[in-house]
């Protein structure tokens, strides 16, 4: 009997929560411990000579994980109440919450938001990094720049950074300055993530330990991020301020009307002003104001005047505002890129939604809308519970339909665009509701009964322990990399600009810029915004990125506009742009009437690395044949292709006159030589420089990606062409051959 009683006081969830959070605690430390080798006395050459390890380095490991939690079980379950309890009251002390809460979260913003685009390191992604870089100088330099400029996300993104940093900047060092602004609009995206947080526990009337829940409920959203959800940055800035602001004014509407009043007005100003910061969050928010609108016609009567009455104030204020400071023209460009991006984005960079799956991966995908559906059963059956009376109904659960309408607008972020990343930022208003679900069962279900739940504080510590082992998975929460960033920040921010950019980009930037500063604009197909802020040159087009003029619209709106400046100079491609990264398509297909125009209005100039650079063509391409061999295509294809192939031909080419490869390659389409695409060259062909002896041959080898997307189905008559600059001549390679495309 005595044994059994014995046996009964083990608790045997101690015991698994003691092991499993000193695990957690010490295994991070021991994966780090490597005892040296030493003298190798015993002659062995082993892979613990040689990578300087010992044998009894993993002996070590297991003495530790296997005694460290027994020791500290004795330690713990064998402290007398008195020092626990004096321990448990400095942690439970409100100003050690909000102290170490503050700790946690700051380093937080400092190693996730603001080091988004890290301040001093080398410049890789010229495109997204070219979105806030690149439109600075139509903004500088041209007049009523919304006119002559098609912004991507609005100016409060793509350009206000870059501005401030060239009105800050005593140095070269716009590009750091510009990322410290960039991230500082993700810190203030994320404190908008802390508030509505705040409010959510507010409206469902939170009293006991409200603070206590708003800390961790901050601390367990940096921990769920990059798993359920992914904050948004800058680009989600406006929307989440504005969702703050009116959660609080439905909370505070009814006590404190002034306040309330003054609340209204703010968010019908942001409504116009948002479209100045981001266009489609803009279009978002109107979605929920609505959603609002309709609402607050069944709450209490003074709610409803509150908000009509200071929404539309605001609303006009502002509208009359941005009419006098721009001006009707350039409101009137404001809205029509915003018809533009409504009628064509979701084609522009469409990815369709991959199968949904029991899997991890997928989740990110159908998770959000799993929730989002529960919610709305959750709604019926309620409505059914009110016996369909509308009022009632909505004044129960109101909250909960704005937020689920915030949560169904945002998810167009992954339907248009159904990556990863696209699928992460989508999901993030669900969880907000996710919350605020949580909050109201913890108010209905948990607050009222928590004097009866008697906590021991054994299992305080406990619940404290787990908290910390939370805190430890999250490397955000790294305070030593966090402090490390913060006091490296004035040195990084006086980086110059050269030292950030790739060594090609450096190249080609300083060889270039002679000439094209003689140019008013410039213009590249990559794509790449980068250039633009590196020559300090507007773009020739206000499509100054090929990749968002897709429609045909679009592209003949730049061929018009490339055809009435005629810059000198322009950028065809380079080692990354021939196509687009995330669906793969090339830009001859994508942009095929802007590339086939450059291809007849320009020819190749320089290349450097990779950066091909070419010239305005004054005179028309001369198309020539020849009996004299002057290459071969290797890879004709025999049989019917798809319309969506990967088709590509290769092959040599040389100018016998010259004794050189051909500057470049083309490939034409039809009887009347429509030039297409044009090729990769210099590719290295040591059995062409065998064969024909000739040294000089030794990068004669071309291959061309053939924009089968382009083509109808049915026979089209193809040709090659070897290009010679000198004469401004194409000669054809070979003999003309027929490829067939089916759907």
């Amino acid at each position: 009997m005595s044994e059994q009683k014995q046996q009964a006081k083990v608790n045997l969830t101690a015991i698994f929560v003691i092991t499993l959070a000193t695990w957690l605690i010490l295994v991070p430390w021991v994966n780090s411990i490597k005892i040296p080798f030493g003298n190798n006395q015993t002659g062995v050459i082993s892979l613990a000579s040689i990578e300087n390890i010992s044998p009894y380095t993993d002996y070590l490991k297991y003495i530790i994980l296997l005694l460290t939690p027994p020791l500290i079980a004795t330690l713990v379950l064998n402290l007398k109440q008195k020092p626990i309890t004096a321990i448990l009251e400095v942690i439970n002390h409100r100003y050690t919450w909000i102290g170490v809460s503050s700790i946690l979260l700051l380093t937080w913003l400092i190693n996730t938001p603001f080091n988004q685009f890290r301040i001093n390191s080398t410049l890789k992604d010229s495109f997204h990094e070219g979105e806030f870089l690149g439109f600075l100088p139509n903004f500088l330099q041209l007049p009523k720049p919304f006119i002559n400029t098609i912004l991507i996300h609005g100016y409060g993104v793509d350009v206000l950074p870059s501005w401030l940093a060239t009105n800050l900047a005593t140095q070269d060092n716009g590009i750091a300055l510009t990322r410290l602004f960039v991230n500082l609009e993700n810190v203030i995206t994320c404190l908008g993530y802390f508030w509505i947080l705040w409010e959510l526990i507010n409206l469902a009337n939170i009293h006991k330990n409200r603070l206590k829940i708003f800390l961790i409920s901050c601390i367990l959203f940096c921990v769920f991020d990059g798993i359920f959800y992914k904050f948004d940055g800058r680009r989600g800035t406006s929307f989440i301020i504005q969702l703050a602001l009116t959660l609080r004014f439905f909370r505070i509407a009814e006590t404190r009307t002034n306040q309330a009043q003054w609340l209204s007005v703010l968010i019908g100003a942001s409504i116009p002003s948002s479209f100045f910061y981001i266009y489609d969050r803009a279009i978002y928010f109107i979605a929920v104001y609505l959603c609002a609108s309709i609402l607050s016609l069944f709450l209490p009567k003074k709610t409803t005047i509150l908000w009509f009455r200071g929404s539309l104030v605001g609303i006009i204020l502002v509208s009359i505002l941005s009419l006098i400071l721009l001006g009707f023209d350039q409101i009137n460009a404001i809205i029509s890129q915003v018809l533009y991006w409504g009628k064509y984005g979701r084609y522009i960079s469409f990815i369709p939604l991959p199968p949904l799956e029991l899997t991890w991966t997928s989740q990110n995908f159908w998770l959000s809308m799993f929730v989002q559906s529960a919610v709305l059963v959750y709604l019926l059956l309620d409505f059914k519970n009110h016996e369909f009376k509308f009022r009632s109904f909505i004044q129960n659960n109101y909250l909960i339909i704005l937020l689920l309408t915030a949560a169904s607008v945002y998810m167009r972020i992954t339907l248009d665009r159904s990556d990863i990343g696209h699928a992460y930022h989508g999901a993030l208003i669900t969880a907000f509701l996710a919350f605020y679900l949580i909050y109201i069962g913890y108010k209905n279900k948990i607050e009222s009964q928590l004097s009866q739940f008697n906590i021991t504080p054994i299992e305080q510590i406990l619940m404290l322990l787990i908290l910390t082992i939370i805190i430890l998975t999250e490397p955000s929460f790294n305070l030593v990399k966090g402090m490390e960033k913060f006091t490296q920040l004035p040195d990084a921010l006086s980086t110059s600009d050269q030292k950030l950019l790739k060594p090609d980009y450096l190249e080609a930037w300083k060889t270039l810029k002679p000439e094209i500063d003689q140019q008013s604009c410039f213009y590249t197909l990559t794509s790449e915004g980068l250039w633009y802020y590196l020559f300090n040159k507007p773009s020739c087009s206000k499509y100054g990125y090929v990749l968002y003029a897709k429609p045909t619209v679009a592209q003949q709106q730049v061929i018009q506009e490339l055809n009435e400046i005629k810059p000198n100079i322009i950028l065809l491609t380079n080692e990354l742009w021939y196509q687009n990264p995330w669906d793969l398509i090339l830009k001859s297909e994508s942009a095929s009437l802007i590339y086939q125009n450059v291809l007849t209005t320009y020819k190749p100039y320089k290349t450097i690395q990779s950066h091909w650079f070419w010239k305005r063509n004054n005179q028309p391409l001369k198309f020539t044949q020849t009996q004299t061999l002057n290459g071969n295509i290797e890879s004709i294809p025999t049989q019917p292709i798809h319309q969506r192939d990967d088709l590509s031909l290769s092959g040599w080419s040389i100018l016998p006159k010259q004794s050189k490869p051909a500057d470049a390659v083309y490939l034409s389409l039809g009887e009347n030589n429509q030039l297409i695409a044009v090729g990769q060259v210099n590719i290295p062909r040591p059995d062409v420089v065998q064969v024909l002896s000739n040294p000089k041959y030794e990068k004669s080898g071309w291959m061309i990606r053939v924009p089968t997307a382009i083509l109808p189905p049915g026979n089209h008559q193809m040709k090659v062409w070897s290009y010679d600059t000198q004469n401004n001549q194409l000669t054809q390679i070979g003999k003309s051959f027929n490829l067939e495309i089916i759907l």
